[in-house]
């Protein structure tokens, strides 16, 4: 039982000192109280403390070492911060934590190697698996092939005799060897699913050995290498790592292979007391065939898990691909193909019926649009749901914006659509740069002027459809590079244009923690370190504000509370 004191009523107010302030008097002893800390609590109010005092998992004062003092008894649990920076709990605002527990254990690939060391990898792989009878892996780039993407031939050098099928790092492509064709049964008879879904092919006709978008899925539900159990393990590995890496909460933006097994996962995952995350999961539409459906489905998941700690409650719309497969939509043709300007799942007029169904049905909808014109049909579909239904409740978020057009950064504002970003992909894109045109290049990723007009950000890692293997997952990596624009840890590295949309370090931390709470409607619970709400923490080794631009990514997270219990602890 906790130890009731009889105290006078007494707020201690100290003017001028924003690290003072206590919003109430204890009636009771804290459980924890974090004492000698440089507290950022991203509270424009009080943005700096020293000490924090937790009680039933909600945070109950924040200010000074000797306000908190009314808070400690002999039961409460003292920590010393060593004047170690302490932050909100980090959001991850778009990831994909099934999917990458389902391919945890798979073949992972640098992105930024050479086809040479991606086949040396493969090598490796296959003869530290040998009982594996297929390989499974991800993370190659696909632009570094040009134009016509990976061969089948590469793979059957190194491996023959059974399936070998690799994901690009964006997971919208994939590298099948002949062994693999041979078990999918497609061949030079195959029709393709649709412009946007389908198999590159030789002037013959005869698939080359490289998917794209839809197909990838399709093909890896026949090869059946996933079962419940491996993906459920998977994904506990997964939210280790997250809390690794300071993440307490996260949105999943679509379960992809494993959908019919999202809520079993969940559930199994509760059960076992491996889901140390605060969850919002959605459902996604990539399909025109599921445009009647999707809504209703998305509707039967929410009520499903409306009283449960795992919340199923967003439309996830598909609207293009990726610029590395030069399937985004575009206004101006890519450089290497002037007839190709990428693709739209939907037609314009099939999207605004699709978000004006959500709107009527009280979803908030988050949209993948990487391509400026795939981007403004979203904003599009946004302002008339705006105009039909003026007093609606739902909340849009458009997610990658890649490439931008001018006109589009003050209509997400006047909307108020939420802009997420995947910062990992914000550094020098030598690759895209040779097919885009140098007008397209010079309006990626354009967080700083977003921000500037208004708009919230939220950032997410997309893991594992980010290229970026298991540290790409960090925010604090991703956070370097959304602050230089360069590739981790390299000052010399090419500079992503325009140099001007570098974030500042405070506008990071706001983005991956009160800005990401925004989006998955927790702000009056997460994102800042406030009375009345949950002591979800991450504590670093070295200060964000002082360290080293380029050694942003080498920080070291010390501990991680949810709720204010640890979830993980650097030893």
């Amino acid at each position: 039982m906790k130890k009731t004191l009889t105290i006078l009523f007494i707020l201690i107010l100290i003017s001028g000192c924003s690290r003072a302030r206590v919003a109430i008097a204890p009636t009771q002893v804290a459980d924890t109280v974090l004492l000698n800390g440089n507290i950022y609590t991203v509270n424009k109010q009080q943005p700096w403390g020293e000490a924090v005092a937790v009680l039933d998992g909600k945070i109950v004062y924040v200010g000074n070492g000797e306000g908190v003092n009314p808070w400690i008894g002999a039961e409460t649990e003292i920590t010393d911060l060593g004047g170690r920076l302490l932050l909100p709990g980090f959001v991850d605002a778009h990831s994909h934590i099934f999917l990458g527990g389902a391919h945890m254990d798979d073949l992972i690939l640098d992105r930024d190697a050479s086809i040479e060391q991606w086949l040396k990898d493969l090598n490796r792989y296959d003869n530290e698996n040998p009982d594996k009878k297929m390989i499974i892996g991800s993370g190659f780039l696909s632009s570094t092939f040009g134009a016509e993407g990976p061969n089948k031939e590469l793979l059957d050098q190194i491996v023959s005799d059974k399936p070998v099928f690799i994901m690009d790092e964006g997971m919208h492509g994939a590298w099948l060897n002949s062994e693999a064709l041979k078990v999918l049964a497609i061949d030079k008879n195959t029709p393709d699913p649709s412009a946007f879904d389908y198999y590159k092919r030789d002037a013959r006709g005869n698939p080359t050995g490289y998917i794209l978008e839809g197909t990838v899925w399709q093909s890896l539900k026949v090869l059946n290498a996933i079962t419940l159990d491996s993906v459920t393990k998977g994904t506990a590995k997964v939210i280790d790592l997250y809390n690794q890496y300071g993440i307490t909460s996260v949105f999943d933006a679509g379960p992809w292979d494993v959908k019919t097994m999202q809520l079993d996962i969940l559930k199994n995952l509760e059960a076992a007391g491996d889901l140390s995350i605060r969850f919002q999961g959605s459902q996604y539409i990539d399909d025109v065939e599921d445009k009647d459906s999707i809504v209703a489905e998305v509707l039967r998941l929410k009520k499903e898990t409306e009283a449960t700690h795992y919340p199923i409650d967003v439309l996830k719309i598909m609207v293009d691909g990726t610029v590395e497969g030069q399937t985004a939509a575009m206004f101006s043709a890519y450089q290497d193909d002037t007839e190709n300007f990428g693709v739209t799942v939907f037609t314009p007029e099939e999207l605004n019926a699709l978000v004006l169904k959500a709107v009527s049905s009280k979803l908030d909808v988050h949209f993948h649009a990487l391509g400026e014109r795939a981007i403004s049909e979203s904003l599009d579909a946004i302002e008339l749901a705006e105009k039909k239904h003026p007093l609606h409740s739902s909340r849009f978020t458009i997610s990658h914006i890649q490439v931008m057009a001018d006109k589009d950064i003050t209509r997400m504002a006047k909307l108020g659509v939420i802009a997420q970003g995947s910062l990992l992909w914000a550094y020098g894109d030598v690759e895209g740069e040779k097919f885009l045109t140098s007008d397209q290049f010079q309006r990626y990723y354009r967080y700083k002027s977003l921000l500037d007009a208004g708009v919230k950000l939220t950032f997410g890692c997309d893991f594992p459809s980010h290229g970026g293997g298991l540290e790409g997952v960090a925010p604090l990596f991703n956070m370097e590079v959304g602050h230089t624009r360069q590739q981790v840890g390299d000052a010399s590295a090419l500079v992503q244009p325009r140099i001007s949309e570098r974030l500042s370090i405070a506008e990071l931390i706001e983005g991956y923690t009160l800005g990401g709470a925004y989006q998955i409607r927790l702000e009056d619970k997460i994102g800042s370190i406030e009375v009345g709400k949950y002591a979800d923490f991450v504590l670093l080794d070295k200060d964000l504000f002082e360290v080293d631009a380029y050694s942003i990514h080498k920080v070291k997270v010390l501990k991680t509370w949810l709720g204010g219990d640890p979830v993980y602890q650097r030893h």
